[in-house]
């Protein structure tokens, strides 16, 4: 086994903290082939995701005789390449085990050895990625870290943007991916156990990220960016969580009203059909030109879909309901094709979040559902129980959530819905009404049924959410306000009307009610619209506190 130098130990720890950290064996290393392997894996699949470390700076002291890159660095860095790597042994006389790097970096964080504070910082994110089992949620697990990193961060003034001023390009860089990567972690941490946030973002004045903050430079000489595909996936990834804060993290306070939830609901699903429009072209997702990256971004993107919905139960629309089941089923596609592709176990922590939510949502519509989309739901279900199946030889704590979810998903208890469902089915086809079985029967005129409308062929998050939601909004508000509103010209807006029959229309103008209207309405009129509403809602909001 490798050993780290011993001149390159700080001079401000005693002999005796010293003995310790060697009896603990915090400074052994696997043999050479076997760190080279995971930090290549480090570099390739974790950096994208958790980009806090300068590759050209590490790999010039990595692989100096000398200038040694940190021990704490080091180690917390196989830590998390270790998980990634546990079926792929470098070596047949090491086996390489995340827990044995995890206790050897926190005892070398206990002890105090490292001194540059942003290594600390680089450190404590990386060990935040350890997730063992439940006890790593709270007692020096996902939150403790988590909150650590943010402290830390916050006492350098990370989160100002005055900070930065006089900073290298390369260092300036840094330290906003790595406050970013910290927002990143609180808001999906966040979302994922339901737990406060800690970074306020009202507090924080720190610029968004460019691809410049991307490009590393190695002494004098600059180097483009890691990868530009790289750079617009993490940028984008940030959107999302900044997302979050609107639909998801609303909802975890106490002190939000019922109104200003329904207020950033609204806000996300729209700031998620922008989002949609937004995104780079190459970090789509599609199942016939998989990228892992993107696979990573539209998992995360189909489960704030799946969230929202979840968060509005049992209130949501049928729409909604059809919108989140897609979502889902979407979610399990990306996942069994990571797993088809060998990039499951690749894949970060949140993941794991992505397979629940996904098995929360069917799970959640299984009790109204036709007897054809009750077998598709158990067929979705069962892909995420071997999902999850494999996502538990990389994650243990994935086991738990599998255990669970098969007592609930047993074959017994699909054959007792499927029954009840044909039976609904047939009831409704001899007309019988089950609340009110006397009631005249009287016969209906055949109406085709009617395709569902989308945002993007890619999305599927349905508009007539947001137009049934806006114009129901609006009706409120201009009740409650009464012909102060209207004497703006608000009530002169129409919702759903369309001169000419568009590309994103199914029949045209509908010949039929106001319903029918409202179905073929045009995407944009209906993002305008909802742009309206939540503006008169924030304008009522002030008055009301005024």
């Amino acid at each position: 086994m490798a050993q780290y130098h011993s001149i390159c130990h700080p001079d401000h720890l005693e002999p005796l903290e010293l003995e310790i950290l060697h009896r603990r064996d915090a400074f052994g290393l696997p043999p050479k082939v076997v760190q080279d392997t995971l930090v290549d894996v480090f570099f390739k699949w974790i950096a994208p995701i958790l980009p806090v470390v300068d590759r050209h700076a590490f790999m010039r002291q990595y692989n100096s005789a000398e200038d040694l890159p940190s021990i704490l660095l080091l180690q917390a860095m196989l830590m998390v390449a270790s998980r990634c790597s546990t079926n792929q042994q470098g070596s047949k006389e090491y086996t390489v085990s995340p827990r044995t790097f995890y206790k050897k970096a926190k005892a070398l964080y206990d002890a105090g050895y490292e001194t540059n504070q942003i290594t600390v910082i680089q450190s404590v994110i990386l060990l935040g990625a350890y997730w063992e089992g439940p006890d790593d949620l709270t007692e020096s697990g996902i939150f403790y870290w988590s909150r650590l990193g943010i402290a830390l961060a916050q006492e350098l003034g990370l989160h100002e943007s005055e900070i930065y001023t006089d900073l290298q390009p390369s260092q300036r860089g840094l330290r906003k991916r790595i406050w970013w990567t910290l927002y990143t972690r609180d808001r999906s941490v966040a979302a994922a156990f339901g737990r406060p946030l800690h970074i306020n973002p009202s507090d924080c004045t720190v610029e968004p990220l460019t691809e410049s903050d991307f490009v590393e430079h190695d002494g004098d000489a600059s180097s483009g960016p890691k990868s530009e595909v790289q750079a617009r996936f993490f940028m984008e990834y940030v959107k999302l969580c900044q997302l979050m804060d609107l639909g998801l993290c609303l909802n975890l306070s106490a002190r939000s009203t019922q109104a200003a939830r329904s207020v950033g609901a609204a806000q996300c699903e729209l700031g998620l059909n922008e989002w949609l429009v937004a995104c780079p072209p190459e970090l789509h997702w599609r199942q016939t030109r998989h990228t892992f990256l993107s696979a990573i971004l539209f998992s995360t993107f189909y489960t704030i879909v799946c969230q929202l919905h979840l968060l509005q139960a049992p209130y949501s629309s049928k729409e909604s309901q059809s919108s989140a089941f897609h979502a889902a089923s979407t979610i399990v596609s990306i996942q069994e094709t990571l797993l088809s592709h060998n990039e499951l176990q690749y894949s970060p922590t949140f993941v794991i979040c992505h397979a629940v939510t996904s098995i929360v949502t069917l799970k959640h519509q299984m009790d109204a559902s036709l007897p054809s989309l009750l077998h598709g739901i158990r067929l979705k279900l069962e892909s995420s129980l071997e999902i999850l199946e494999a996502l538990s030889k990389t994650w243990p704590i994935a086991t738990l959530f599998l255990e669970f979810f098969q007592t609930m998903t047993t074959p017994e208890h699909f054959n007792r819905l499927l029954s009840v469902a044909v039976e609904d089915c047939r009831k409704r086809a001899l007309g019988d009404k089950p609340d009110d079985p006397q009631a005249p029967r009287r016969p209906t005129s055949f109406k085709r049924p009617k395709l569902q409308q989308v945002v993007l062929p890619q999305s599927r998050v349905v508009f007539q959410i947001l137009a049934r939601e806006t114009q129901r909004r609006q009706t409120a508000l201009l009740q409650s306000q009464g012909s102060d509103i209207a004497s703006r010209g608000v009530g002169d807006v129409r919702f759903g009307s369309v001169s000419s029959a568009t590309p994103g229309s199914v029949d045209g103008i509908a010949q039929g009610g106001p319903e029918d209207t409202l179905e073929s309405c045009e995407p944009t009129a209906v993002l305008q619209n909802l742009r309206e509403i939540i503006r008169i809602g924030n304008s009522q909001g002030t008055d009301n506190g005024t």
